[in-house]
């Protein structure tokens, strides 16, 4: 069936219960008409996980958050347990400016309905729920110049011991029909929450890009293949940092790690002569001369922020524009660049959580030793590491960005089962791998397009994940056709095509499919994990066990 009915979306384990918001227009909706009227809202309320990593009774989060263009208004959300909403959290208020520098945009495109789909500024309004009871269903309302405007709920993690799903998929919101659909299917899968692999949004990860393209194909009204789904009303949302996220690239002068930079040179003009000695260059960040919204990630997201105290590798901001950069950090607050590594505990599972950008150099002491310190201790069953670029892929858009492999020994130290990654617009899943890097100085070279990791595998290919149910080794999916166009169409039919001459020709891949986009759903209960890769059109292309013993 194409659709849910309203009845069986109320039934479902979270959700909103009375929205009395009205769409006027691609991301426009208005609140009914009242003595002391409301803004727009660009974004409806929506739920996020929060601050909290570590799973303990008592002191689990969620986060309601929403946004509206920029006129005045008080809002309050209450919440509770039970019946009665007997809690009020305190509202987090953030400003981001939309559009470039040069020229404000104080109107965009007409839409159906007259106005405009965007002003020059818009507020993010955020409602942290703390000292939250594990697996627990809270109600939240959330109430604007005394009208309320939503009801919900939302359930917190589950402790150890208890069954989990989770549904994972990455490249998406560009804006196309696939978005919708995998949406659709993430939905009806009934997932505890989703675990995103980057791009979150097409094609610079702007804060106006999330509200037309990201939040009404995960926050839509209504449950349907060609609209989306309510998701986002109800299922915690964690992802990584990627490409897409930070996008941009120019002269080496223009920029340094976690500082902006003031100078006239158009960031995008390589021929361009430099004030100083410099070199143009490929590494992504985040240009606030030219987008002043840029770096929705860290305003839009409310993800645990238990990553390194220090960050070696912060997103690079670069634009003379002080007054729009300091919004941003304040907007942002304590999760840039925090949000960027993080890890979180849901039942028997922990993910480790990692930024894996052109500027990161993955041999950097200090991110490695955080790494150890996270994965060491944790008492988790089954252990995920995710980010966006995949160190073991076979596709033809982006081998060369293998700079992730120089990992891998620590994942096979600490017993990492499964490693999760987008970027190529694909799925596929490895045989249980183990890989010693010989020569890591490509991993350091972020200003080069080749950072090839040459390296010795041993393959287990006993494991096939129906009869032979223990790897040997760490299994690397990348599941990134979550939307955006395909890579490699056909590429599925010929494994010939997966061989490498510089991996020696190792035959390291087990499944390759791109006909169709797709996502990933597991299962994990007890000492069984299980997933299976479902297309657009909800066939299932791949089904794997793993067990322990």
């Amino acid at each position: 069936m194409d659709q849910i009915t309203r009845r069986k979306f109320l039934k479902i384990a979270g959700g909103i219960t009375f929205l009395s918001l009205t769409p006027i227009g691609k991301g426009l909706f208005a609140a009914p008409e009242a003595t002391t009227p409301l803004p727009l809202f660009t974004v409806i309320p929506y739920i996020q996980p929060g601050s909290a990593s570590k799973l303990v009774d008592g002191q689990d989060t969620l986060v309601v958050a929403w946004q509206t263009e920029s006129l005045p208004a008080q809002f309050e959300v209450r919440y509770g347990s039970g019946k009665l909403l007997d809690k009020t959290a305190k509202i987090v208020i953030g400003r981001r400016a939309i559009g470039g520098a040069g020229k404000a945009k104080a109107a965009a495109a007409p839409v159906e309905g007259g106005g405009s789909d965007y002003s020059n500024k818009r507020i993010n309004y955020s409602a942290p729920l703390s000292s939250l009871k594990l697996n627990t269903k809270y109600r939240y309302q959330v109430v604007g110049n005394g009208q309320v405007i939503a009801e919900g709920y939302a359930t917190t993690r589950k402790p150890r011991g208890t069954a989990i799903r989770f549904a994972a998929f990455g490249d998406n919101s560009n804006g196309d029909i696939s978005d919708r659909m995998i949406a659709y299917h993430a939905y009806q899968s009934h997932p505890d929450f989703v675990m995103n692999t980057g791009d979150n949004v097409y094609e610079s990860g702007l804060d106006n890009e999330y509200a037309r393209n990201f939040f009404p194909v995960y926050n839509a009204d209504i449950a349907a293949l060609h609209d989306g789904a309510p998701l986002l009303r109800s299922v915690p949302f964690y992802t990584v940092l990627a490409n897409h996220d930070v996008a941009g690239k120019g002269h080496s002068c223009l920029r340094k790690k976690g500082a902006s930079i003031v100078s006239d040179i158009d960031p995008d003009d390589e021929l361009q002569p430099c004030p100083v000695n410099c070199v143009f260059v490929n590494e992504a960040y985040a240009d606030f001369q030219k987008n002043r919204d840029s770096l929705g990630y860290y305003t839009a997201m409310h993800l645990p922020r238990n990553g390194p105290k220090k960050s070696t590798f912060p997103t690079p901001i670069v634009g003379n524009v002080p007054d729009v950069i300091a919004e941003f950090m304040d907007c942002a607050g304590d999760r840039f660049p925090t949000q960027a590594n993080y890890s979180f505990d849901y039942g028997d599972a922990h993910f480790l959580c990692l930024d894996s950008n052109e500027y990161v150099d993955p041999t950097d002491n200090t991110l490695q030793s955080w790494i150890e310190d996270d994965l060491s201790s944790t008492n988790a069953l089954w252990k995920f590491v995710v980010f966006h670029h995949p160190p073991f892929n076979v596709g033809q858009e982006h081998y060369d960005a293998q700079h992730m492999r120089v990992l891998s020994p620590i994942l096979e130290k600490h017993k990492v089962d499964i490693a999760l990654h987008g970027h190529e617009h694909t799925y596929q899943r490895t045989y249980p791998i183990k890989f010693v890097p010989s020569d890591i100085s490509n991993a350091s070279a972020t200003n080069s397009k080749n950072r090839r990791i040459p390296g010795t595998f041993t393959v287990d290919k006993d494991f096939d994940g129906v009869t032979n149910t223990r790897p040997d080794g760490v299994l690397y999916v990348v599941t990134g056709a979550g939307g955006k166009e395909l890579y490699d169409p056909g590429f599925y039919k010929e494994p010939k095509n997966w061989l490498h001459e510089e991996d020696n020709n190792v035959a390291y891949v087990s499944k390759f499919y791109s006909e169709q986009h797709s996502l990933t759903i597991f299962d994990i209960d007890g000492k069984i994990l299980s997933w299976k890769q479902i297309t657009e059109t909800g066939m299932v292309v791949d089904h794997v066990t793993v067990t322990k013993a």
